[in-house]
């Protein structure tokens, strides 16, 4: 039986796949598009690229239905082009008229960023539709990807996304903050914080800075166990103290070029981010570890959100 999910849940997984998407470019916007039609569209099938044909302009199918669809992923930081878009729209219908048969619909899709489509676009189709006499020609952009993605049941969001953070080995980490992450994941027990108080100024920035209620109470949660990371950084010397709050700047720094100023959510969306940022890969592949890692993690980016080496502070006339 399917697991349920919480509205909180629903809330931290619609966070995961916008991230997907803001990432995805190219082969891999393609086949994170695949991986939800397979599960969302029945029948949809995608297509693997095969000898000099390629795929003939077809990343994926419905065969009963006679509906095709072609995808394309623009590379990260790179602004929707409409002339480019609808050149690229008609060359894959193209492509499939010679290719493939009895073609009814016809879907391109493309990786808008939540921008939504370029009004340019849709015409286009509407064009290629009324000339090939189909059923249908449309856009699909991210906002009606997300839409399929929140139909889905939990165990399927989790293949895609990787399971929720926030839940309660040995490795190499080259990295200087993955010493302080592995000290901090290793921990058996956590302090308790009954007598300390969030700091006003950690609350004014968090509400400066539209962090939501969830993200802000696992920042004031994790901002408990700070302690533990002063105790580290005070054995380990200043190099690397200033190695750590350099590579998290450096970090925060990154999320701001993946996820946009424009998008609604993206103070969030940074945050889950720096998160999924933080922990190495080959620890993501181990649920029990991964969740000891997420909640060092968070409080290495309580500690650092509390020193301003990400997000901005409300008295500075600087961007971090």
């Amino acid at each position: 039986m399917p697991t349920t999910e919480s509205g909180s849940e629903s809330y931290l997984f619609r966070l995961l796949f916008k991230l997907k998407v803001y990432e995805a470019s190219g082969n891999f916007f393609q086949s994170l598009v695949s991986q939800i039609f397979e599960f969302a569209i029945p029948g949809f099938q995608r297509i693997a690229p095969w000898g000099s044909q390629g795929d003939g302009g077809n990343d994926g199918w419905v065969r009963s239905s006679g509906h095709y669809f072609q995808v394309y992923g623009p590379l990260n930081n790179t602004q929707i082009n409409p002339v480019k878009e609808i050149r690229k729209a008609k060359q894959d219908f193209h492509k499939l008229l010679g290719h493939w048969p009895s073609i009814r619909h016809y879907s391109f899709v493309l990786n808008d960023r939540f921008e939504g489509i370029p009004a340019p676009v849709p015409l286009a189709l509407t064009e290629i539709k009324n000339t090939h006499n189909l059923d249908s020609a449309q856009a699909i952009g991210a906002g009606d990807l997300a839409i399929f993605f929140a139909d889905l049941d939990y165990d399927k969001k989790c293949m895609i996304t990787g399971n929720i953070p926030f839940g309660q080995s040995d490795f190499l980490d080259t990295r200087a903050v993955g010493e302080l992450l592995t000290y901090l994941a290793d921990k058996p027990s956590r302090r308790l914080g009954f007598l300390q108080q969030t700091p006003p100024e950690f609350k004014q920035k968090i509400h400066f800075n539209g962090l939501s209620e969830s993200v802000a109470d696992t920042l004031k949660t994790a901002n408990y166990q700070v302690a533990y990371v002063d105790d580290f950084l005070k054995t380990r010397g200043a190099a690397l103290q200033q190695s750590i709050g350099e590579e998290i700047h450096e970090m925060y720094k990154d999320s701001k070029e993946i996820i946009p100023d424009s998008e609604a959510e993206a103070a969030d969306l940074r945050f889950i981010w720096l998160m999924k940022k933080l922990i190495p890969e080959n620890i993501k592949h181990h649920v029990h570890s991964e969740k000891a890692y997420e909640l060092a993690a968070v409080t290495i980016l309580s500690k650092y959100f509390e020193t301003c080496d990400i997000y901005e502070y409300p008295d500075s006339p600087y961007p971090s």
